[in-house]
């Protein structure tokens, strides 16, 4: 056999081996296609069921997000009404409190203006009673002092009565002794002349009688001048004594009619010090009802809380599916030829060309065939 047929008849099996396993690659390939596509199908169908429940668990959790929200917004709503409520009702309480208190601050000051009134008309009633009192007690003071002056005046003028008539007494005895004591005398000297008789010894007994006579009288004469010296020594002292008197009498009833004025002046002024205790009680009876009662104003009225805004979730567009997967199939013809061609184109190469040595552990040079590319 031709040396060059050998070799290109086993390329020739050697295509056609090539193309039948190109073949069998082939399948593989298209099996493993369809295996892939449907796995990726699989993928698709599964990621897809995936993001709808992934959308249905976002919008569920969402919805009880909101529910929540809501419910513990209503709940403070509720409790911000409540104690708004409260507030209010505290505010009625202390109003009606304070009208309640100020109610009874008028009664118990319309009570007190009552007593303030009572008290003054008492006070005024006492301050007459006691100036009423006063003037009484002036007026014994008054009528003894009159009594005084004139039961003093009726002493002094007993005094000068009895002195008077002690001198009128002390004249008229003088007058009875003087009398007495002339007419003993006369006597006397008579006696002496008839016992003398004639002569100087009956003229001087006569003369001595005479003059015992006039002795006598002459005691008689200054008994009654001193009688006379002390009348007018106890009229001076009964005059003095009635001035002073009367002038003590003056005095008290001048004392007396500034004790009417001070008593009258004391009585305006305990008139005007119960006026002034009055209007001063009445004062702070007033002034203790204070202001009337004024509710303070409202507190604010709870708003609604603001509901935040929760923007749902993105509802998924379904995924593009898969492109198939194509498989790379050659054909074995040409997978054949690819293998077949480039062993009888070394071949022929190698039978034309001349052997040239080469050197030791150069690698044997592939056959190349123009225009074929491995």
């Amino acid at each position: 056999m031709d040396p060059i047929f050998g070799p290109i008849i086993g390329s020739v099996f050697s295509g056609i081996f090539g193309g039948i396993g190109q073949s069998q690659q082939n399948s593989a390939a298209e099996k493993q296609a369809d295996a892939i596509n449907k796995a990726n199908m699989q993928n698709w169908r599964y990621q897809n069921r995936e993001m709808r429940r992934k959308f249905k668990y976002d919008t569920n959790s969402i919805k009880i997000q909101r529910s929540n929200i809501e419910q513990e917004l209503a709940y403070n709503d509720q409790t911000a009404q409540k104690s708004w409520n409260y507030q209010m009702q505290i505010r009625a309480f202390d109003y009606n409190n304070q009208v309640r208190e100020y109610e009874q601050r008028k009664l118990t000051a319309g009570q007190q203006l009552g007593f303030n009134n009572f008290a003054y008309d008492f006070a005024l009633q006492d301050a007459a009673r006691w100036e009423q009192e006063q003037n009484i007690a002036l007026d014994f003071e008054e009528k003894s002092t009159m009594m005084e002056f004139k039961y003093a005046q009726l002493g002094q003028a007993m005094n000068f009565q009895e002195a008077d008539a002690v001198r009128q007494q002390t004249r008229g005895m003088a007058q009875i002794e003087q009398q007495k004591t002339y007419v003993q005398g006369l006597k006397a000297a008579g006696e002496a002349r008839v016992r003398g008789g004639m002569g100087v010894s009956a003229e001087k007994a006569a003369a001595a009688s005479i003059a015992e006579t006039g002795l006598n009288t002459s005691a008689i004469i200054q008994q009654v001048f001193n009688a006379e010296q002390s009348f007018g020594l106890t009229a001076a002292e009964i005059t003095t004594n009635l001035e002073q008197i009367n002038d003590k009498f003056y005095l008290d009833k001048a004392q007396l009619a500034a004790s009417r004025v001070s008593l009258g002046n004391q009585a305006k002024a305990l008139k005007v010090n119960a006026a002034m205790s009055k209007f001063q009680a009445d004062l702070n009876a007033l002034s203790s009802i204070g202001f009337g009662p004024r509710i303070p104003p409202a507190p604010p009225k709870p708003e609604a809380l603001p509901r935040p805004q929760l923007q749902d979730p993105f509802k998924p567009r379904p995924l593009p599916k898969p492109v198939a997967s194509v498989p790379n199939l050659a054909s074995p013809i040409m997978a054949g030829l690819s293998t077949a061609i480039p062993g009888i184109a070394n071949t022929i190469v190698n039978a034309y060309t001349p052997s040239v040595p080469r050197p030791a552990g150069t690698p044997t040079p592939s056959p190349t065939v123009p225009g074929v590319t491995r």
